[in-house]
C-alpha cells in the first residue's frame, strides 16, 4: 500500500489513518524514523514496553546463563541504600577537600 501526503513548511506530514490504525499509533505517542539503505524511510511505532520486555528476557537469559541468582527485594533495596550512602559520604569528603 502506498499514500502521499503533503510535507509542511515546518517540515511535518500526516501519518495517513490506515499506517496509524496497523500500527496502533494513537495521538502523542512517540514513532521512529529510520533511513533505509536505499534511502527508503522506514516509520515504527516507538514500543517501549516492547523493548523492556525484550530487555527483561534478555537480562533473564543471560543471569540464567551464568548462574546468577536475583536479588530479592529486600536485597536490592539494601544494595541501593548502600549505593547512596557510600555516594553521599563521597560527595561530603569532597564537600571538605574543596
Amino acid at each position: 500500500m502506498m499514500y502521499s501526503t503533503t510535507v509542511t513548511s515546518k517540515g511535518q506530514v500526516t501519518i495517513p489513518v490506515e499506517f496509524r490504525r496497523r500500527l496502533g499509533i494513537k495521538p502523542g505517542e512517540i514513532v521512529n524514523f529510520k533511513l533505509a539503505q536505499n534511502n527508503q524511510v522506514v516509520i515504527e511505532k516507538n514500543d517501549w514496553q516492547r523493548g523492556l520486555a525484550e530487555l527483561h528476557k534478555e537480562v533473564a537469559a543471560h543471569m540464567k546463563k551464568h548462574h546468577i541468582k536475583p536479588l530479592s527485594d529486600e536485597e536490592l533495596d539494601e544494595a541501593i541504600n548502600n549505593a547512596a550512602e557510600q555516594a553521599a559520604l563521597e560527595r561530603y569528603q569532597r564537600s571538605l577537600s574543596e
